[in-house]
């Protein structure tokens, strides 16, 4: 019997008895006395004593054991029944001699085994360790995984040129740590370690300490932290997830044909069924507005705007939203935001912060549609090596219309009714129209919203303000109505709401519902906040301040103007008049102009004598 050449170490059995060295909590220890009461032990290296019960006593291994323990190899029914032969033997041994096992011993056991008597004394010190016969399995051949080799020096060496110049924001090449090891050991006067041995110390580093130190605490959680288990939910609308991203697709103007730039879209997405309840496309920036609109469509019917489109589809997907989950940014940390989802019934289950992959559903949703996008012209696909030579502002084609129809039919007619992983191999579609039959087959429809315009204008950002003579006053502009009349005076503080797509007007929550409230100018029409933000600069740049409403008006339909102008030559001024608002402004000969004083009743007009 030829025997192996090294031989597996195992972690021993644990025996507690005083002078043992052993971990507890995390911290070497030594046992000074085992009572009934508990373990007595001491911390090593100072002179802290506590109690312990056997719970909470660790094996101690060394740094030098730790490495030479060596991985199993795979069980093979031979292999076993000689170690339990060569343990038995050994047994037999030990007791027959007293635990001192002579040379003359050793030999004779070699000689009736067939093997030197060095194997004999490496059996016996393995046994001794761990008497049990896992320790005299066969190891696999090498060194032991994480052992080095190197001196002490050069070890110390990598170590510190892998901290100052590896793990650093600037992530380096592998090459640039080879070199910084080459110069300090021509500085210590010792050969230099190969580029084999650099990049084995870098590997065995902690890859999720490696990347907080290279890409920050953000992405290292996102690539190497525990996935979370799926959200558990039993029914639609039970969970739904939502998101926005910027649009991987330079849009063109509808007029000239330019490229204006990428549109934001925010998504929401029904975890039970995978669909795409709904979602909000703009050049906005993600706002409370966006919000407000992508929960509407998500939650009301959607044949008037695939009407308003010119689409005929079906997309069924609605109703309300038990409990919505979004990540922490500020547009759906926002105080309106949380009220009506409070008012409506709706939980708010919020994404842990830094934490990504709790979005994984909407993540992967996103990433399904912007891979469809990327097959269409102008696309800037999803980062800059991806994209290569390819000039997307060039080759860009579709409009925003087109963008908007597209993406109708890339949902309703295309994701919905194609066969999904996460659904055992069931279509969206399918999914939802399963879930909506009762226990008799008859169609169930899902829970809806009675107020559907009460519901989205209360997601708007809103301001207190009282009623007087004058109307109220929302972001420097003023407001009136005759509805206002029974509220002048009453000193109560009224919450004011405003879209950030349309200035024109605001809505005062009165009991369940809101009022319309315009603007004593009425000439303007729809405008945007960012528009009144733009004009009162421009304004400011003139070294003045408007010092009335038709002041203001006048800069922003001058803008207005020059954007418009600027639209065949400046890609920034064709994004600004993308971003005006749809609604037309109104003819001022249709209008009353409250800004002007009312005349009195001529009685006598047009009586004849």
């Amino acid at each position: 019997m030829s025997a192996p050449k090294r031989e597996s170490k195992v972690t021993p059995d644990l025996r507690i008895r005083k002078g043992l060295v052993a971990v507890s909590g995390g911290r070497a220890v030594v046992v000074l006395g085992v009572h009934k009461e508990g373990i007595h032990l001491r911390v090593q290296g100072t002179d802290e004593i506590f109690w312990a019960d056997p719970s909470m006593i660790e094996p101690f291994v060394s740094g030098t054991s730790a490495r030479t323990i060596r991985a199993i190899s795979d069980s093979d029914p031979k292999d076993e029944k000689e170690a339990a032969n060569w343990c038995d033997t050994l047994a037999a041994l030990l007791k027959q001699s007293n635990g001192v096992v002579s040379r003359k011993a050793c030999a004779a056991v070699a000689l009736e085994l067939g093997v030197h008597p060095s194997t004999v004394r490496r059996r016996i010190k393995n046994y001794r360790d761990n008497p049990v016969p896992a320790s005299q399995l066969r190891a696999i051949p090498g060194p032991s995984p994480g052992s080095r080799r190197l001196r002490p020096v050069a070890e110390s060496l990598i170590d510190k040129a892998i901290d100052g110049t590896h793990l650093t924001r600037e992530r380096p090449p592998l090459s640039a740590v080879v070199r910084r090891v080459a110069a300090l050991s021509k500085e210590a006067g010792i050969p230099a370690p190969g580029r084999k041995a650099i990049r084995a110390r870098i590997a065995a580093r902690s890859p999720m300490e490696v990347a907080k130190k290279r890409l920050g605490g953000h992405d290292a959680h996102a690539q190497h932290a525990p996935s979370v288990k799926g959200i558990e939910v039993s029914r639609p609308l039970e969970a739904v997830q939502i998101d926005h991203a910027l649009v991987d697709l330079i849009v063109v103007s509808a007029e000239s044909r330019k490229p204006i730039g990428r549109p934001w879209i925010t998504v929401a997405i029904d975890v039970l069924t995978r669909c795409i309840l709904g979602y909000y496309l703009s050049f906005d920036p993600p706002n409370q507005t966006s919000v407000a609109h992508a929960l509407e469509h998500a939650s009301f019917p959607k044949q008037p705007w695939l009407k308003s489109l010119g689409l005929d589809l079906h997309y069924p997907m609605f109703g309300k939203i038990e409990c919505v989950h979004w990540d922490n940014a500020k547009t759906f940390q926002a105080r309106d935001v949380r009220a009506q989802c409070e008012r409506y019934g709706i939980r708010v289950n919020e994404r842990p912060v830094r934490s990504p992959h709790y979005g994984a559903y909407v993540e992967r949703v996103i990433g399904t549609m912007m891979g469809a996008v990327h097959l269409l012209p102008g696309t800037t696909f999803s980062n800059v090596k991806a994209r290569g030579s390819y000039q997307s502002e060039r080759r860009a084609v579709m409009s925003f219309q087109d963008l908007e129809k597209w993406l109708a039919e890339e949902i309703a007619g295309q994701y919905h009714n194609r066969p999904h992983k996460g659904l055992r191999g069931l279509t969206p579609a399918a999914a939802w129209e399963a879930a909506w039959i009762g226990k008799r087959g008859e169609t169930i429809l899902p829970p809806m919203i009675g107020d559907q315009r009460a519901f989205v204008v209360g997601f708007y950002p809103s301001v207190t303000r009282k009623v007087t003579r004058e109307g109220v006053v929302v972001k420097g502009l003023r407001y009136w109505d005759p509805c206002l009349t029974p509220f002048i005076n009453d000193q109560i503080d009224h919450q004011i709401h405003y879209s950030q797509r349309d200035l024109s007007k605001v809505y005062l929550r009165h009991g369940c519902g809101f009022l319309d409230v315009p603007l004593i100018d009425r000439s303007l029409g729809a405008f945007s906040w960012w528009e009144l933000r733009e004009a009162r600069s421009e304004l400011k740049a003139r070294g003045k301040l408007a010092s009335s409403s038709s002041e203001l008006f006048e800069s922003m339909q001058r803008q207005r103007s020059i954007q418009i102008a600027a639209e065949s030559t400046s890609k920034a001024a064709r994004r600004k008049v993308a971003r005006f608002p749809k609604l037309e402004a109104p003819a001022g000969t249709d209008l009353v102009d409250y800004a002007v004083a009312a005349a009195a009743f001529d009685w006598d007009d047009g009586v004849i004598e």
